[in-house]
């Protein structure tokens, strides 16, 4: 009877939230771009009127910092409660939770001061971290068929938003009048609305969802504790080290070439932009192809080459560097999300696995920028922390070869049928931390 139990509870895990089919397609896809495109611009229309911010509000130099890194920190954390909060109350619901809540803080923030802004940065940084993590979920739930296709558009929604909303904030406040408040204030419009959508698909396909069983703990453990858990996260983690890193102080490294600031801001939108193609490609291509040690090693070599420009002297070698990072980046986020999928043996696993890896991928982001600019303080010069980037291309090009392979996490906790899950000897092989 307890074979059969847990039998039945594997199947019941497996079929959770039935795949889209007919009309539910187009309103289901439409929802993932729309939760998509509140995931990065919330946090990247900041930054070009922090100054603006502080200024107004009298903040020191530290307090604005924290508006920058209390989404980053809140990223971390929420990001390993979120697979337990959806196995519980399930996916659909607690992404409507996250999407109000991160509506909420992006409506609060602009207003009442310091402390409110402070707040508000926290409650959307939180409702991110939480559809970070389920998003991808979602996707393999509802589109098992068309992993690739709607990996990318999730992918490209997310970051041509954040993309924009770094390129329009400065005209939105200053040409159009609208001033620092009204410019953030427009993308809690954005989550609201996103929420109510959410809202209205839910209740119109309520019959399609149920909550899951309670995660295991010790299935959450052991995922910490295989080699291939930590080669994704580090494949992600890296590269958001790199990219952040080095779009933080581009600018400046550009500066002290003698290149002006109107230059320097092209480049750091270059790099961001780059990386769109990528994003959308790489994923249909990854679902594709027997194993994607290929794709891991062309991020590689774009991340070696783009950061060998870096040392050059002049205005274009510098672009093509930006550009170059800015498309590995890109191309190696996208294969991140997909290797949750690829990776894993079902749903929930794929939950946790999204879980431990973006909350090593946003800690290790917010070292980036900070570590990079002390290695510039304490050597002089942008050479040191450009030699410590390229090595970490190396311990790159292992987790990424490690992550490619055509294998798969084994089930934690739960009853194997024959050919159910493929996997390699060495995958069984525990790492001790």
């Amino acid at each position: 009877m307890k074979v059969k139990n847990q039998k039945d509870a594997l199947r019941q895990n497996r079929v959770q939230g039935k795949p889209a089919s007919g009309r539910s397609t187009i309103a289901l896809a439409t929802a993932i771009i729309l939760i998509a495109a509140n995931l990065r611009a919330p946090l990247t229309s900041v930054s070009p009127l922090l100054e603006a911010i502080s200024r107004h509000l009298g903040m020191s130099h530290p307090l604005a910092g924290a508006v920058t890194t209390l989404p980053l920190a809140a990223f971390a954390v929420f990001s390993l409660v979120s697979p337990r909060l959806s196995s519980r109350w399930g996916l659909e619901r607690v992404l409507l939770v996250a999407l109000a809540v991160l509506a909420t803080g992006l409506l609060l923030r602009p207003w009442r001061g310091t402390a409110l802004l402070l707040a508000g940065t926290l409650l959307a940084g939180t409702g991110i971290a939480v559809c970070n993590v389920l998003l991808p979920v979602l996707i393999s739930r509802r589109f098992p068929k068309r992993l690739g296709i709607l990996t990318g558009m999730y992918t490209v929604s997310m970051n041509l938003t954040g993309a924009v909303a770094s390129a329009m904030s400065i005209p939105l406040s200053r040409s159009w009048g609208w001033g620092w408040q009204w410019t953030l204030f427009l993308w809690g419009g954005l989550a609201g609305i996103t929420a109510l959508y959410w809202l209205f698909y839910i209740l119109a396909h309520s019959s399609r969802f149920q909550p899951g069983a309670a995660a295991s703990v010790q299935g959450e453990t052991a995922l910490w504790r295989y080699k291939l858990s930590w080669q994704i996260a580090l494949y992600l983690g890296l590269q958001s080290f790199s990219f952040y890193a080095v779009m933080a102080w581009l600018p400046h490294i550009a500066a002290g070439k003698g290149i002006d600031a109107g230059t320097a801001g092209w480049m750091v939108s270059l790099m961001q932009l780059a990386g769109l193609p990528f994003n959308f490609v790489v994923p249909l291509i990854a679902v594709r192809v027997r194993d994607q040690r290929l794709l891991a090693m062309m991020n590689v070599v774009m991340f070696a080459a783009g950061i060998a420009c870096l040392f050059a002297d002049s205005a274009v070698p510098l672009a093509v560097g930006g550009a170059l990072l800015g498309s590995a980046a890109g191309s190696s986020f996208s294969l991140s999300m997909i290797f949750f999928n690829l990776r894993t043996s079902h749903p929930d696993q794929a939950s946790r696995m999204s879980g431990m890896a973006q909350s090593v991928g946003y800690l290790l982001a917010c070292t980036g920028p900070v570590l990079f600019g002390w290695l510039h303080d304490w050597s002089g010069g942008w050479h040191a922390p450009l030699y410590g980037l390229a090595g970490l291309v190396v311990l790159f090009a292992w987790a990424g070869l490690g992550a490619g392979r055509n294998v798969r996490l084994p089930v934690e906790n739960t009853v194997q049928t024959p050919g159910e899950v493929r996997t390699a000897a060495w995958e069984e092989k525990r790492v001790q931390v």
